[in-house]
């Protein structure tokens, strides 16, 4: 496959507009779950993925009521619709209780298109000769649950069945006339990118018309999760995920139709992997990997919401900024809480400690800053240890301030009337013990405390408070509980600047005079991290620990505490 030919766009068309799926439970259920939801695949939910607009119990008439009244409210859809049997296994049924169903439901609505997700060992012949029967009255689909070809994975996934049944089921539909779809996924327990891609070559062997790819989802209440839990399995992060599927991809005959690229869940109910991209700016990013011949991944910027673009860093797994506003998230995380305009317009000199350079957001934000007030000095030291951010930074597409990125990168600092910034590369912790004293602010940005525990240690964050004037401040857009607790424990009054691109605020660590605007840190976050072991602060006493040595250590020292009688959960009363 060398283009991405997608199920959507054939049927947009060939209808003249886009046609929306009206998710529907047949409530058969699937063949190798109990009645209770136990057993069947180990990634399964309890609810066989059956839409959210639909409740247990609801009959067809009810389903497709709300189901058109979801897609007409939110996506402004109109006729004709796709009746699509999503949830459990559809053909799970005698063939009289099948052909009773489509009746009454094709008649419920101007459905033209009709979808039916189910498994390979559901399909006996009065069936096939069913759908065979609707493949003449309909445009008729059956999407055929194959996730793997190799047995050994099927059988650790408990799917049931294996690869040659899934075979003999596509050639007695196709047969008939039916087009089927390969549903895929990606990621499953010990599967290499080898075993993905004897799975497409099988697929290309077979009369498949088109097919669906999935990312492996962790769900709650799932076997997965046990398998999750005790480290049998890692889940796919974006990156690593559009890598393997542009490998699956171009391994498949050109005449295949996509008809979906990623999973879906509600979010309450994935455990991993945590995304950062929404479904549009993966489908954005999948489509430039796709067409392009990049070996790096992280070069292939990506568009936040608020216009702006990051990227993604391979080693840590994370993206430079939020997605919810990558330029957004500077000025409402460092620079509107530190109050750096104020300072700009009250001091002489302004000195800002910048740790974390990245892709220069914060620094240059701040640079911006200092020109349009044209009043004092702005001084910024910015801490990196990866040199490569800056031909990175220069590879966006935009960026706020490219001619401070180009002075960095030639002269290691930049220089104006108003503003004098330079960069220090190297692990922080060996550079900042060796700066002088009198930082009015300080911008704390590492990656996440669990993926770039060294720059959140309690004794990390100590040395940045001596380098700090009596009136400083630490921002920091995390307010993890061992941040809290590191920040506590250091004697920091404690203040939340707003929450941006996550549910939980950022931080505003204040030595003196904290900014009557912000919101006090509450009660309860304060207890959570200094009377239970979830503030336990990562430690690193020479600077020195590796990422794995700070992490045992917090670990060691968590189990101590409860063994002490810490409880794991502050709860009141």
């Amino acid at each position: 496959m060398r283009e991405l030919h997608f199920f959507a766009d054939d049927l947009t068309k060939r209808y003249g507009h886009a046609l929306y799926r009206i998710g529907l439970d047949s409530g058969f259920s699937c063949p190798h779950r109990s009645s209770d939801g136990r057993g069947g695949c180990v990634f399964c939910s309890i609810d066989g993925s059956r839409s959210a607009h639909l409740q247990p119990g609801m009959s067809i008439e009810e389903q497709v009521a709300a189901g058109l009244h979801y897609v007409t409210h939110r996506y402004h859809a109109e006729p004709p619709y796709i009746a699509y049997f999503q949830a459990f296994t559809v053909t799970n049924a005698p063939v009289e209780a099948l052909r009773e169903l489509f009746d009454r439901t094709m008649s419920l609505a101007d459905f033209k298109v009709m979808i039916l997700a189910t498994r390979p060992d559901c399909l006996p012949e009065d069936v096939v000769d069913l759908l065979a029967e609707w493949n003449q009255k309909t445009e008729l689909w059956v999407e055929l649950g194959v996730q793997s070809a190799n047995d050994v994975t099927l059988k650790k996934i408990n799917r049931g069945h294996d690869a040659a049944c899934a075979a003999d089921a596509v050639k007695r539909l196709a047969a008939r006339g039916i087009r089927t779809a390969a549903h895929l996924i990606l990621g499953l327990p010990g599967e290499t990118m080898e075993d993905e891609a004897r799975t497409a070559d099988w697929v290309a062997a077979l009369p498949f018309s088109a097919v669906k790819v999935h990312n492996l989802l962790v769900l709650k209440n799932t076997k997965l999760a046990d398998m999750y839990h005790a480290g049998e399995v890692i889940p796919l992060n974006e990156y690593e995920y559009a890598a393997r599927l542009k490998a699956l991809l171009t391994r498949l005959p050109e005449h295949l139709l996509l008809m979906r690229l990623s999973a879906e869940a509600q979010p309450r109910e994935i455990i991993a992997p945590k995304w950062w991209m929404k479904k549009g700016q993966f489908l954005e990013f999948f489509r430039q990997s796709f067409d392009s011949d990049a070996p790096d991944s992280r070069f292939l910027p990506i568009r936040t919401e608020d216009g702006s673009y990051t990227l993604y860093h391979p080693a840590y797994r994370q993206h430079f900024h939020s997605l919810a506003g990558a330029l957004e998230e500077s000025t409402r995380k460092y620079l509107v809480p530190a109050e750096l305009e104020r300072l700009l317009r009250t001091r002489e000199t302004v000195r800002l400690l910048d740790v974390g350079f990245g892709l220069g957001f914060n620094a240059a934000s701040a640079v911006r800053l200092a020109e349009s007030c044209r009043a004092g000095k702005l001084e910024i030291t910015s801490l990196e240890f990866d040199p490569e951010v800056l031909p990175a930074a220069q590879m966006l597409p935009e960026h706020p301030m490219p001619s401070f990125i180009r002075a960095l990168q030639e002269r290691g600092e930049y220089e104006s009337e108003f503003c004098h910034a330079r960069i220090l590369f190297g692990d922080a912790r060996k550079t900042l013990p060796g700066l002088a004293a009198g930082f009015n602010r300080a911008f704390l940005d590492g990656f996440s405390p669990d993926a770039n525990p060294e720059l959140w240690t309690i004794d990390f964050i100590r040395t940045i408070k001596e380098k700090l004037t009596s009136d400083g401040m630490i921002l920091a857009y995390s307010s993890a509980y061992p941040v809290i607790g590191a920040f506590l424990e250091l004697g920091f009054d404690l203040r939340l600047s707003e929450p941006f691109g996550r549910k939980r605020h950022g931080l505003a660590a204040c030595l003196a005079d904290p900014p009557g605007t912000l919101e006090l840190l509450s009660e309860k976050d304060r207890n959570i991290a200094t009377l239970s072991t979830a503030g336990i602060p990562w430690r690193d006493p020479a600077l020195d620990r590796t990422r794995d040595a700070i992490r045992q250590a917090k670990t060691e020292e968590t189990h101590q505490r409860r063994a002490e009688g810490m409880p794991k959960w502050y709860k009141p009363g």
